[in-house]
C-alpha cells in the first residue's frame, strides 16, 4: 500500500498536532512543579559571574597617555643605551646561538 505525498502529509501533520498536545501538558506539568520557570528564573545565577561593567577595560586619559609614553621612551633609550656599551648577559645571551664546536676546532 503506498501512500500519496498529500496523504503523507496529512498523517505527519495528525503527528505533529499529537505532539504538539504532548508538549503542552508536559509543559503545563513542569510549570506547576516549577513555577519560576514560568517566569524565565531558570533558577539560581551564578555567584562568579560577573556584571559587564566591571569586565571592561577602562581606558587611558591624556595625561595617563602621555606619561605611559614618557616611560616607555626612556627605557628604550636604556635598552639601546645597555646594548651600545655591550650589553652584559641580557644584551648578548638573548637570540644568539653559538657557533658550532665542529667550525671553530678547524
Amino acid at each position: 500500500m503506498s501512500l500519496s505525498g498529500e496523504q503523507l502529509k496529512a498523517l505527519a501533520r495528525q503527528g505533529a498536532a499529537q505532539r504538539y498536545q504532548e508538549l503542552q501538558k508536559e509543559l503545563a506539568a513542569l510549570t506547576a512543579t516549577f513555577p519560576e520557570l514560568a517566569r524565565g528564573g531558570g533558577g539560581k545565577r551564578r555567584a562568579s559571574a560577573a556584571p559587564k561593567s566591571a569586565s571592561r577595560r577602562r581606558s587611558m586619559n591624556a595625561a595617563q597617555r602621555k606619561e605611559v609614553s614618557e616611560r616607555m621612551t626612556r627605557y628604550w633609550a636604556a635598552r639601546r643605551a645597555a646594548k651600545a656599551d655591550g650589553g652584559g648577559a641580557a644584551g648578548k645571551a638573548k637570540g644568539r646561538r653559538r657557533k658550532s664546536a665542529k667550525k671553530s676546532a678547524e
